[in-house]
């Protein structure tokens, strides 16, 4: 009872551990997101500002035409937002720019005219970054006087007062000449709370059940006790593939496939036959569930969702954590398979086979959601898709040089025998990384500079419609923009005008390189069977790939050679997800597997039943009980994105009971 107690007590602080670091982790190199470095838009930019507004008065009407509340009336909150109110003691007309520090490289763009005789109506300022706001004196002769310029950080719901004053608003006290400073009539909330509260009812829900399963077995199993008896967090009787080649204990140990699991010691032989590896399962089921709530909206946090262009934040992590394990998983099942017997053109087989039905799944079932069920304007690639494609590369890749027995154990190269015995996969691997460089920074795209990897848009107006360079120009050029997703990341804060999808055929070849470090974590399981070699050589992995990374990017959000992108599938991006999928792998195989300090419940659930939870909640998106119309507060959607996601969490948790998995 004692060391049930101990184990139970050690789980719940893995669990702790857990949450609070995935939940909060955000790549501290993201260099704070500075701003251009501009005090004021330029005489050029303020005449071209003056060209359009006499082309077009109509778009640079007053603010009141735009909004759908009266002059003065306090404008409706939405998310990360915050209403600022504009006076002005001045005897002639300003105008108000300003530029958000997540629009890296934008000009300033005009906001609002401020006119002495005409009250200016409130305007609603986002929270999540800071902004920079110009106030300047238009002379109308293509020059202009700056009156202020600064930083500000606004908080959520805030109310904001700004004053434009002369030598301040307390006489002439100040150094400059105008003043312009910026109060609150109504302080911020805290938009963290919530996720404050959350994190305590999960604890205390992880507590009351770690305590109720610590009751149950130190009572026995009695009629008074079957609700407790009933949640099946211990080991199933049937052991299963999970979708994609999932990994079977019987191929992780070739020397000896029925030896035990050892677990006091690090060089003690590694987990065998007698019960299935639940860290790879729960590696994906972790990585699947967070999907699942960044997908609900996250909250609708900003670190939540994916990066505007450049940069990570915690909706970036999870998608390429799931091609890398699959990754590991193929090289599982194909050396099961091919010890059981199966020929090579059986595998080949059945590989073309799941690359179909995955691809045709998320074409026709998940691209056709929410009423997209048209043949001039269906999207062709997505997720499914992208991992429909990544598998084919990869797997085939296996089928031809996998083998059923480990070589070359005996002879001098046996230290790096998980490589040398694979030179050939290596090869191909290495020469469509190369494939994927040279077309980035070679390929000549028409109106736009060789190797641009921009965003375009607000960022580059001589390179306005050079969203993605090579990448987007070749999905624009196979698929065309009625194909393609038409709700890029860059679409609200960068305004670009061309479709550009994150899952396009360009960044399919890096995509495959993730997932083939993912089969090399996989034949690092199948070929040394101690412990220590196993996780010692996964955190050199980690190290190298997070090295390179590194370097390719010069360890910032938006410098070096080739910066972390997701949008791009870019290189530094791939080796940086593969160092954190390399050490959260380390983790889950050391604290479950070997330790056993956690089961892996509930996310090994999930991810035995990882494709049936993924379609299940697309589907179900915006559907009750899934998802509701939550009010534009954080709060509100936070509880909607968890209760979606705990409820899919529960459902593969009861499938799993039920012994109900869907395989491809």
């Amino acid at each position: 009872d004692s060391k049930m107690a101990a184990v139970s007590a050690k789980a719940g602080a893995k669990l702790l551990f857990f949450f609070t670091f995935f939940s909060t982790v955000t790549i501290g190199w993201q260099d704070q997101l500075q701003v251009k470095a501009i005090d004021s838009p330029t005489d050029e930019e303020i005449f071209h500002f003056q060209q359009q507004r006499e082309l077009e008065p109509d778009m640079f009407s007053a603010p009141s035409t735009h909004r759908h509340h009266h002059m003065g009336d306090m404008p409706r909150f939405r998310l990360d937002t915050a209403v600022l109110k504009v006076n002005t003691s001045l005897d002639f007309p300003v105008q108000i720019w300003a530029v958000s520090a997540e629009c890296y490289k934008c000009n300033m763009s005009f906001i609002t005219d401020v006119d002495p005789t005409t009250p200016t109506e409130p305007l609603l300022m986002q929270t999540s970054f800071s902004t920079h706001i110009s106030i300047i004196k238009d002379n109308h002769d293509g020059t202009n006087v700056s009156i202020c310029s600064y930083d500000k950080v606004f908080g959520e719901r805030g109310v904001y007062q700004m004053h434009i004053n002369i030598n301040g608003p307390d006489g002439p006290v100040s150094e400059n000449k105008y003043d312009c400073p910026v109060f609150a009539d109504q302080d911020p909330v805290d938009s963290y709370i919530p996720i404050l509260v959350a994190f305590c009812i999960y604890v205390g829900i992880i507590l009351i059940f770690l305590a109720s399963r610590q009751l149950y077995f130190t009572i026995g199993r009695s009629k008074y006790a079957w609700f407790i008896g009933y949640f099946p967090f211990r080991e199933t009787d049937r052991l299963v593939n999970s979708d994609l080649g999932a990994p079977s204990a019987s191929s992780t140990s070739p020397e000896d496939s029925r030896q035990p699991i050892q677990n006091h010691t690090k060089d003690k032989p590694s987990p065998g036959s007698m019960r299935r590896l639940r860290s790879l399962d729960t590696f994906r089921g972790f990585s699947l569930a967070v999907m699942v709530f960044v997908n609900y909206g996250g909250g609708g946090y900003w670190f939540f969702k994916h990066s505007r262009w450049n940069g990570l934040t915690v909706a970036d992590l999870v998608f390429p954590w799931f091609v890398f394990i699959m990754g590991t998983s193929i090289a599982l099942s194909f050396r099961r398979l091919l010890k059981r017997g199966t020929s090579r053109l059986s595998l080949l087989w059945k590989v073309i086979e799941r690359t179909v039905i995955l691809f045709l799944l998320g074409l026709f079932i998940i691209n056709t959601k929410k009423g997209h069920n048209s043949w001039i304007t269906l999207r062709i690639p997505g997720v499914l898709q992208r991992l429909a494609l990544t598998y084919l590369i990869v797997a085939v890749l296996e089928v031809v040089g996998a083998s059923a027995e480990d070589r070359n154990w005996t002879s001098r190269m046996a230290p790096v025998r998980d490589i040398v015995n694979y030179w050939g996969e290596w090869l191909i691997m290495i020469l469509l990384v190369t494939l994927q460089l040279v077309l980035t920074f070679w390929l000549q795209v028409p109106h736009c500079p060789t190797g641009y990897l921009g965003p375009g848009g607000l960022s580059d107006m001589e390179h306005y419609n050079c969203t993605g360079g090579a990448a987007g120009y070749i999905d624009r050029t196979i698929f065309t923009d009625d194909h393609m997703y038409g709700h890029p990341t860059t679409l609200i804060v960068y305004k670009t005008e061309v479709p550009f999808d994150p899952e396009g055929l360009l960044g399919t070849l890096t995509s495959a390189l993730i997932c083939f470090l993912g089969l090399q974590a996989g034949k690092i399981l199948l070929t040394y069977t101690q412990n220590s070699a196993r996780v010692g050589r996964w955190i050199g992995w980690a190290l190298a790939t997070g090295a390179i990374g590194a370097l390719l990017c010069d360890g910032r959000q938006n410098e070096g050679w080739i910066p972390v992108n997701k949008n791009l599938w870019s290189l530094s991006f791939v080796l940086v997800l593969s160092c954190f999928a390399f050490l959260l792998l380390s983790l889950c195989y050391v604290v479950i597997d070997v330790k056993q300090w956690w089961t892996g419940a509930p996310f090994y659930q999930v991810g035995m039943n990882s494709i049936l939870v993924y379609i299940g909640h697309e589907l179900c998106a915006d559907k009750l009980p899934f998802q509701w119309a939550a009010t534009q507060t954080h709060a509100s959607q936070l509880a909607s994105d968890l209760v979606g996601t705990t409820l899919w969490v529960l459902i593969a948790v009861w499938l799993h009971y039920k012994k109900v998995y869907l395989k491809i």
